[in-house]
């Protein structure tokens, strides 16, 4: 037990309420508010990863289970590449935003499920061909026992991506932080104000507990290796970049600085 659910013993249903309730506020404007998932240098992180994942899984068609798919920004592109998709979320909002995008063609290999991720994991025991998830673990008030149920559902060869998700790490060089600290101020500031033109509210404020693990300072990738390899897996490739609101930030923090706020990592079950 940890001291902040010593201190509130409802504290797991309280962050799983305030993620319902945040997520409902975003729905239908969610990838509008959250360019640093959809602009070019992302766009091609993104590509990557799925490729990658296509060609460990080795066949068309896989059986693939989203959790926390949201509206659906792996499910529509696992879906264009002809897999057959189940996608987890706890907002009912969001599924129905998903569920407008799925093209007719695409429908008969879909599926939304509305539940939270931790009480699909209690009670369904099916096993799929991969899992994959992108920005969900930091929302997660016990990530390390979530992920060791997932393992559980994936059947021999099967692949986890876990993608998009907040990296736990200190930049050791002073200089570099700051600089990774004043683009980073700029990239925000620059996004606002796009946000006002465009009269998309937002909700920085709402997702102080909802976003629960990057008080802690995000995930630490070496903490889901050692919890992966505990579990049969084996670790395919890890990837550090620096995500930013928009494409020109992140590339130039990624490929100049060299500093790194987000990881994606891909392990297969032996």
């Amino acid at each position: 037990m940890t001291l902040d659910v010593a201190i509130d013993q409802d504290l797991p249903e309280k962050i799983l309420a305030e993620n319902r309730r945040v997520h409902a506020l975003e729905s239908g404007l969610y990838l509008q508010r959250h360019p640093e998932q959809t602009n070019f240098f992302q766009t091609n992180v993104l590509r990557s990863a799925l490729d990658r994942l296509d060609t460990e899984l080795g066949k068309p068609q896989s059986e693939i289970l989203d959790l926390g798919c949201g509206t659906g920004y792996l499910t529509l592109p696992l879906l264009a590449r002809g897999h057959r998709i189940t996608g987890v979320d706890l907002s009912k909002q969001m599924l129905e935003v998903l569920q407008q995008q799925i093209p007719r063609s695409a429908k008969s290999r879909s599926a939304c499920i509305e539940m939270g991720v931790e009480a699909f994991l209690e009670t369904d025991s099916k096993t799929v061909n991969a899992v994959v998830m992108s920005a969900l673990l930091h929302h997660l008030y016990d990530y390390e026992s979530t992920v060791r149920k997932i393992c559980g559902k994936l059947t021999s060869g099967g692949c986890l991506l876990i993608f998009f998700e907040p990296l736990k790490q200190k930049i050791a060089s002073s200089l570099r932080f700051k600089l990774h600290t004043l683009l980073a101020r700029m990239d925000e500031s620059f996004y606002k104000r796009v946000m006002r033109l465009k009269n998309i509210p937002l909700f920085a404020e709402d997702y102080e507990l909802s976003d629960y693990q990057r008080r802690f300072g995000g995930i630490d990738p070496n903490r889901l290796i050692e919890i992966l390899r505990s579990m049969g897996m084996e670790i395919i490739d890890t990837q550090k970049y620096c995500s930013r609101r928009y494409g020109l930030p992140a590339c130039f923090a990624t490929h100049l600085l060299g500093t790194q706020n987000t990881f994606n990592l891909l392990a297969k079950k032996k």
